[in-house]
């Protein structure tokens, strides 16, 4: 996989192609908008999804942990899609493989699971997070007198190939004062973003991260 090393902040990020930061200075990976237990939800409605899915998910992160050596893991909301299923079960068993792992949700509009679980978890929950000078909360704080990281809206835009024809890629879009992560659950959907030309967008295509500017 080919990484992307960029300074956000005076901080060091590598943008990695699996839709996950690596935080070098904080030793932290940074990821957002799981939604753990869509797969269920949507079994509920008579839609056939497997949750290996999620499995798979896991399989990753076991990678990229093993790659980076994390000291700590910041999801950026929606964790979890909705009610508590047998999936959320899937995520408790994972990370209690982790024990020295420190894990932070920051709390999202689908994390309405009861409080009990997630204090019976290995997550800190959180309704935003400040590091240094950068604020993470899954919606966009407009309000923020920091650099802020967030999720929720899935960004993507659609390259357009010589042979004309169009594909919409995740991507994760900085600006000047706040930045939007891309989805890293694989069936969350995306939203096609209108970038500015100030903006820096790294596109997620394959096994690489493109830089358009």
């Amino acid at each position: 996989m080919k990484h992307f090393k960029a300074t956000i902040q005076n901080q060091t990020f590598y943008l990695l192609p699996e839709k996950v930061i690596f935080w070098e200075e904080q030793k932290a990976l940074i990821l957002s908008d799981l939604h753990i237990g869509k797969a269920s939800h949507f079994r509920k409605a008579g839609v056939p999804i497997s949750s290996h899915i999620h499995v798979n998910e896991f399989f990753v992160l076991d990678a990229i942990i093993e790659e980076f050596n994390p000291d700590k893991i910041l999801f950026v909301g929606d964790l979890f899609h909705s009610d508590h299923n047998q999936e959320w079960d899937l995520f408790y068993n994972w990370s209690h493989h982790y024990d020295d792992l420190e894990m932070i949700l920051i709390k999202g509009n689908h994390d309405i699971l009861p409080d009990s679980l997630y204090r019976n978890s290995r997550l800190r929950v959180v309704d935003l997070l400040q590091i240094d000078n950068i604020e993470f909360t899954h919606e966009r704080n407009e309000l923020s007198e920091y650099y802020n990281i967030s999720g929720h809206i899935h960004p993507s835009v659609s390259m357009v190939g010589s042979g004309k024809q169009s594909l919409k890629l995740p991507c994760y879009l900085f600006r000047e004062d706040h930045a939007f992560l891309p989805a890293f659950g694989h069936f969350t959907g995306m939203a096609k973003i209108k970038p500015s030309k100030k903006d820096n967008i790294f596109v997620v295509a394959e096994n690489e991260i493109i830089h358009v500017s």
